[in-house]
């Protein structure tokens, strides 16, 4: 195999970054240091995006939604530049809201299909019926 060589390994420059919020102290006038007093900005994560453009979730944010290894999570871009993470399960939650409006109280959509294929069922069968008996009467048989 002449003309192949091996490539280096890529060296992955993501890594989870958690940011030291604070507030400044006054500069006194011996030091001109500043000392950092932590904040804690609740909900805010800084992340890093590696050369080939991914995103290392946080360990905190993928205990809290519950995203393994593997799992497919749903990106989505508004128009002011925000951009919101969803998992499979949030997803089903809003669709399951946005048709909720179509549910009658107090009886089951699957119901409602058994009973009306056992409608469809019995509406054939008396086709069918009907369709011997004409068979029959017109003495074609096979």
């Amino acid at each position: 195999m002449r003309g192949y060589e091996a490539k280096p390994p890529r060296v992955s420059r993501a890594r989870e970054a958690v940011p030291q919020y604070g507030m400044a102290s006054p500069v006194s006038p011996v030091s001109p240091v500043s000392h950092v007093q932590p904040l804690q900005a609740p909900g805010v994560y800084h992340v890093t995006v590696d050369e080939r453009g991914r995103v290392m979730l946080p360990a905190e944010i993928r205990g809290r939604l519950k995203i393994r290894d593997g799992d497919r999570v749903a990106v989505r871009v508004e128009d002011d530049g925000t951009v919101s993470v969803r998992t499979r399960d949030v997803a089903i939650k809003r669709l399951r809201g946005m048709f909720k409006h179509l549910a009658t109280p107090g009886q089951l959509a699957s119901d409602r299909l058994i009973a009306e294929r056992r409608r469809e069922a019995r509406m054939d069968d008396r086709r069918f019926e009907k369709w011997v008996a004409h068979r029959r009467r017109s003495g074609k048989r096979r």
